[in-house]
């Protein structure tokens, strides 16, 4: 599932910088830091009036607007520790500054931008640098070794072995993450979701490899080559370094079973990943929040709960643009590789796309009868019950390799929440970690079979 986890600030670079001439000597990044100070500390009438016409009319005519600002930051984050690292450097006729603070749940980067006369012509927040959630799990009772997929390659990939401590052979299990890059920890908001499992799972007597995503680690290669862009698919995203980390497993005496583990469409894709590379290398997988349906229907019902949150004058319009694209997946099966190639549905390549509509993970799951623990938390809104474990059972009817079960109070990171879920990034909560109960049953279920 295409996953919006970057918190995004309701503050842009509020005042047009047009290029001066002469920079006034006191708008350093030592006076820069000052005035940041003073604004951490809740003085936002000074900040305000040290701030251009333009910036100040932006920000609702008050130091209300700044006040606002902040309040929204720190509901956000947490509260304000200690300014970290302090850089400026002048840009296009005025003095640019880079401030790097520091809140309970993650560290931010300010850009503030001072004119001719030293008055605060921009503010911005550049990054979100989430703080990851501390390890839970004594160390002792695993040991870690960092691997590498295709070492020696142009793709190269960083990844980490975990072994329970003791004397092997150890089950095992591949993790593959959801949509998008994603570390190897699968860090989403200050939540370390792989690594909470990796390090739990070893605790309890499972080794588990764990990776960068292709997406993650070589964005820089895929911006460089326009034709793997282009026809980038399943294969690259996932397959790949599946296959790699089932070679690495396969030959190291210390592994015994081995199982993918999939998350979010990490799970959905689990059962073809297991056809593609061969069912019989496989005990079995775990399925986490992930659904039967290709990604555009997914995509589609996230479409719709968006929806129901617009103003009613704006549903109608909303409504029919969904309406078409939902018309355009239809006719994909017939469209060329070059038609695909510059198609769109849903935001994501047609081309992608395509490739993901062309296997049934349902039917691969029934032909290959390879035992599956499908799980999901009811508070999931990315990919709801209904899309997920609910669709699994009904997709799957009366077949006996599956075992299900859904977590009351657990949400679509593993983590358990209070309340009702809101359909917005304010159910993920920077620090917490993965469900121990999921961890436990994931474990029962690899050592019990």
């Amino acid at each position: 599932m295409k996953r919006v986890f970057s918190l995004i600030v309701a503050i842009a670079m509020i005042a047009v910088l047009i290029p001066g001439t002469v920079l006034a000597q006191e708008a350093t990044a030592e006076t820069a830091e000052a005035l940041m100070q003073t604004l951490f500390d809740g003085d936002y009438e000074t900040v305000y009036n040290a701030s251009t016409a333009d910036l100040q009319k932006a920000l609702g005519g008050s130091a209300d607007g700044l006040a606002g600002v902040m309040a929204q930051i720190t509901q956000a984050y947490g509260a304000f520790e200690a300014i970290e690292t302090v850089s400026g450097e002048p840009s296009q006729g005025y003095f640019v500054v880079q401030l790097v603070g520091a809140y309970e749940t993650a560290e931010l980067t300010f850009q503030l931008a001072f004119d001719t006369e030293g008055l605060l012509a921009g503010f911005s927040v550049t990054a979100v640098n989430p703080k990851t959630s501390k390890s839970l799990v004594d160390e002792s009772a695993f040991h870690a070794e960092p691997i590498t997929l295709r070492a020696g390659q142009p793709d190269a990939t960083d990844g980490m072995l975990l072994l329970p401590t003791g004397e092997g052979p150890f089950p095992a299990v591949i993790m593959m993450q959801g949509s998008g890059a994603s570390d190897m920890n699968e860090t989403v908001i200050g939540i370390a979701v792989f690594r909470d499992l990796a390090e739990g799972l070893a605790a309890a007597g499972v080794a588990s490899i764990r990776y960068d995503k292709y997406t993650y680690a070589h964005e820089d290669l895929m911006a460089e080559n326009p034709e793997l862009l282009a026809s980038f698919t399943v294969n690259e995203e996932y397959i790949l370094d599946a296959q790699a980390a089932l070679e690495l497993l396969q030959n190291d005496e210390r592994i015994g079973d081995i199982y993918l583990l999939g998350h979010s469409q990490g799970a959905m894709l689990a059962p073809r990943i297991m056809d593609t590379l061969g069912a019989d290398s496989f005990g079995g997988a775990v399925l986490i929040a992930g659904s039967p349906l290709h990604l555009w229907e997914i995509q589609y019902h996230q479409n719709l709960a968006f929806v129901k949150t617009l103003a009613e004058k704006d549903q109608s319009a909303a409504m029919s643009q969904i309406e078409a694209m939902v018309a355009q997946a239809d006719t994909l099966p017939g469209m060329t590789a070059d038609e695909l190639k510059q198609t769109t549905l849903f935001g994501v390549p047609a081309y992608y796309q395509a490739d993901e509509m062309s296997v049934d993970a349902a039917q691969t799951a029934i032909k290959l009868a390879k035992p599956l623990f499908i799980v999901q938390g009811a508070k999931d809104w990315q990919a709801t019950p209904a899309d997920g474990i609910q669709a699994w059972q009904a997709a799957l009817a009366d077949s006996t390799f599956a075992t299900y079960k859904l977590y009351p109070d657990m949400n679509h990171l593993l983590v358990d929440m209070q309340g009702e879920p809101t359909g917005s990034v304010d159910d993920y909560v920077a620090g917490s970690h993965v469900k121990q109960e999921l961890i436990d049953d994931i474990a029962a279920w690899i050592l019990g079979r």
